[in-house]
């Protein structure tokens, strides 16, 4: 295990600011595999502070460059009773480290005070058993400078995982973000091998075809390439075969450079991120040497004049340094020995000092040297020992900067020590002496604050009432307070004009705010749930997602209020496992996939619930009541049914087109439209009895015919639905041929059927039709011979008589004129003219003449 970075002089200044003893009752570290992240626990770091007692916070110091050099630990300002599963350290995957270090500030608020210490917590980084990223068989290696190298594959690189068809694997890469690699570019695509010209000797050519030069600079040496610039995400099988490979382009670099993967595998059902993991994929440059160690630039002075009491910029003027492989900008300058007093700050907050600093921020005149508040009257010269880290974490002999404080020799006023205040949010708090320090040497008494600017988030009181300006003894006293306004916000200051009658000047003075937990969690999706009539679906955590300003959003509690009518809300912890009922649920059950609404299977499609969010505070913080709208699709799970009084029969006259109607014909299906229901004709219409006819008659759409007839030749349909039935838009056509004198009887099978195939078969449809007398009687007559004198019976076979719509023993025949040489009699009685006879007479041998 390596050593602090922080050296224990500059630990010592740290941990002594605010306290006399310490709060922390166990740091042991925690362990986190690589590539992996990993939950802090309260066996790992514990407190002394009773969670009844004081309000405590703990702070993640981000403008520490030295430390969370590998990975980061999140949230930045959590409770110091911290949950589990809240507070989490994710390593990048960089191989090169086996510990980092996380800089805490921990903040304890009693109702007047605030005390703070900062401390360090070890991150103890250890191989892990199984990767999903397996590096191997081979090596990723470029050839010689400004070479490529062959394509990340299978060879390269391969995924270990469960491959279950509910996960899905990606890779992410953002050059820009990882700052890797950091001396060539991905590209993709095939090299276009470079031809000579005539006017060059083929020697030009020798050795490889990408040859030093500007463009190679830019990766432009070897025609057809693309640059990978933006971030990418693809799928891992993908990635695989996308053509992937390393260009070099910076030489002198080190012997080794790095590719930064990230992959995650979501689960598809609830969207929900299933495991991440980070790795470096190293790239052997063939040629190259070593990294080297930084070192410090000989244009710098390495002394730093200092005014009394004055807060002084550092300049690259004053400290510098260079590494031929790493850019400037990404170099960390650490402090190994601070100064005996005073101390090294950042401008961003230059209250507290701090143990190391960027080359970027150097160069911006960021970082400050803050002079004791003591007064001499001679000269003092003090010492500072840097050392410089490269990208790749190699560092520097040491650098000495000598600062040497002038004595002052003004009668103007001056702040000579400035530590800000640090309060809870909603808190007041006195301005004291040992936050804030002015002298004059003439007359301290005269000097006068003056608030000119600030106060963006709270006010001033002066003995409890309305102050703008007051005195250097209202300070000493303790009579000066800032009440912040209990806003969400965590930085605030106050800009004094500070006078003595004759001299003048302006001085800032910073208030820090750290979040308490007094708002409520607040909804920011809440997308309708739609699922078909009686399933089950999983609410994703992209449908339902909360969020909390002040505390962890995996511990926001969702708590139903008023539950569905239709369904229910289950959980389900796993798959092998029995869903129940619940009436809360947290939102990490949503992001695990374990909570689903369950629809009872009802004839209800519209459903809701409404709920109240709370948040892991005691006692919690509650939003108001939200409703999230449940949309159930109908599945048409019932046949359709007969609607009552239909009568399923038509009668029609033999000469008419009768349109069939829904008092004839008529099916419901309570969840579907009547045009989803379709008729379909098992059977064509046929005669009940034996008829000399095939003909039955036929079914036809309506609005498919210019001129409806019963002449009409079309086709017969098929199916129809029954919203055309309701529309009058089926007719039944009875047969051209007359059906007799007697009605006839046609019957046609049907089956219903709506979308989601439900089908009635078996459907009877009777039809009666009624003949209509309108034809004439057919007569044909045969001679009778009948000898002088005698008789002759006529008979059918010297009177026929047909006619196709009426029965024979409705025809009468009417005598309309007598025989001239005889007479006509019925039953022995002679016929007149006008007299009528029937063809039973006939048939009878009634009519004898």
């Amino acid at each position: 295990m390596k050593p602090s970075l922080l050296y224990p002089a500059l630990l010592s200044l740290l941990l002594t600011r605010g306290l006399c003893t310490s709060f922390i009752k166990v740091n042991h570290g925690m362990k986190v595999m690589k590539g992996q992240r990993a939950f802090l626990s309260e066996s790992d770091l514990q407190f002394s502070i009773p969670r009844e007692k004081d309000a405590c916070k703990v702070e993640v110091v981000v403008n520490e460059p030295i430390t969370q050099r590998v990975g980061k630990l999140m949230p930045q300002v959590f409770d110091c009773h911290f949950l589990a599963n809240e507070v989490e350290y994710t390593h990048n995957g960089c191989p090169l480290l086996d510990e980092d270090e996380v800089m805490l500030r921990l903040y304890r608020f009693t109702e007047t005070e605030t005390f703070t210490e900062t401390f360090l917590l070890r991150v103890k980084l250890i191989e892990p058993d199984c990767n999903i990223i397996q590096l191997g068989p081979k090596r990723l290696e470029v050839p010689e400078f400004y070479g490529l190298s062959d394509f990340i594959d299978k060879n390269i690189l391969s995924f270990d995982y469960d491959k279950r068809i509910n996960l899905e694997c990606t890779i992410r890469i953002s050059p820009s973000e990882s700052f890797l690699p950091a001396h060539g570019q991905l590209v993709t695509g095939d090299p276009v091998k470079q031809e000579p010209r005539g006017d060059q000797p083929q020697s030009f050519f020798h050795g490889s075809d990408q040859k030093p030069g500007p463009l190679c600079k830019n990766g432009g040496c070897i025609q057809g390439l693309k640059s990978i610039q933006k971030t990418i995400k693809i799928s891992c099988e993908d990635f695989l075969v996308m053509g992937i490979r390393y260009q070099h382009l910076d030489p002198p670099s080190p012997d080794v450079d790095y590719i930064v993967i990230r992959l995650d595998l979501t689960d598809t059902r609830s969207k929900s991120l299933y495991k991440s993991e980070h790795a470096w994929i190293p790239v052997l440059i063939r040629d190259a040497v070593p990294n080297q160690i930084p070192k410090a630039t000989f244009m710098s002075m390495f002394i730093l004049e200092v005014d009394q009491f004055i807060l002084t910029p550092i300049s690259t003027a004053t400290l510098d340094a260079e590494d031929s492989e790493t850019a400037k900008h990404l170099l960390v300058f650490n402090i190994t020995v601070p100064p005996s007093n005073g101390f090294i700050t950042h401008l961003s907050d230059h209250t507290k000092p701090i143990t190391s600093f960027t080359w970027k921020d150097l160069n911006e005149m960021l970082i400050a040297y803050q002079p004791p508040n003591s007064s001499h009257t001679e000269r003092r010269n003090l010492e500072v020992e840097f050392e410089v880290h490269d990208f790749f974490f190699e560092r520097s002999s040491p650098i000495t900067v000598h600062i040497s404080i002038r004595t002052a020799d003004t009668n103007a006023p001056r702040v000579s020590w400035n530590m800000g205040l640090d309060l809870l949010e909603g808190q007041s708090r006195p301005i004291t002496w040992k936050q804030f320090q002015i002298v004059d040497n003439d007359n301290i008494n005269a000097v006068r604050l003056v608030i000119v600017d600030g106060l963006q988030h709270g006010r001033i009181t002066l003995r409890g009432g309305k102050g703008f300006m007051f005195t250097v003894k209202d300070i000493q006293a303790g009579v000066v307070c800032y009440h912040h306004d209990d806003s969400d916000t965590t930085k605030d200051f106050i800009v004094f004009r500070i006078f003595d009658g004759r001299h003048s000047i302006r001085h800032k003075f910073p208030i820090n705010i750290l979040p308490k937990d007094d708002s409520p969690p607040f909804l920011i999706t809440n997308i309708v749930i739609e699922l078909s009539e009686g399933q089950t679906v999983l609410i994703q955590g992209s449908m339902l997602c909360a969020s909390d300003m002040d505390s962890s959003d995996d511990y926001i509690r969702f708590n139903i209020t008023k539950p569905s009518i239709a369904g229910e809300i289950i959980k389900k912890p796993a798959q092998n496992l029995l869903a129940y009922p619940v009436t809360s649920f947290l939102q990490r059950d949503l992001y695990n996939g374990f909570i689903y609404y369950r629809h009872f299977g009802g004839e209800v499609f519209d459903d809701s619930f409404e709920l109240v969010l709370s948040d892991s505070h005691d006692p919690p913080n509650f939003s108001g009541p939200q409703a999230v709208i449940i949309h159930i699709s109908p599945v048409d799970d019932q046949l359709p049914i007969e609607a009552p009084g239909t009568l399923r029969h038509l009668i029609v006259k033999e000469n008419e087109v009768v349109y069939i109607t829904k008092k004839q014909l008529h099916f419901i299906d309570p969840e579907l439209p009547d045009r989803d229901l379709i008729y379909t004709l098992a059977t064509p219409p046929c005669w009940v009895q034996p008829y000399s006819s095939l003909n039955a008659g036929k079914i036809v759409l309506v609005e498919t015919i210019a001129k409806l007839g019963k002449d009409y030749a079309g086709d017969a349909a098929k199916t129809f639905s029954q919203h055309a039935v309701n529309h009058l838009k089926v007719a039944y056509i009875p047969p051209v041929e007359e059906i007799g004198p007697i009605p006839k009887h046609v019957q046609l099978i049907l089956s219903v059927s709506n979308q989601h195939g439900g089908t009635v078969q078996g459907i009877c449809f009777n039809i009666t039709i009624l003949p209509i007398d309108n034809q004439p009687p057919e007569v044909f007559s045969y001679d009778l011979k009948v000898e002088e004198g005698g008789f002759g019976q006529i008979t059918a076979s010297h009177i026929h008589i047909t006619d196709k719509d009426t029965r024979q023993e409705h025809i009468k025949v009417i005598l309309q004129k007598t025989p001239p040489h005889g007479i006509v009699q019925l039953d022995g009685s002679a016929l007149q003219e006008g007299d009528p006879f029937t063809c039973l007479d006939l048939s009878t041998l009634k009519v004898p003449a």
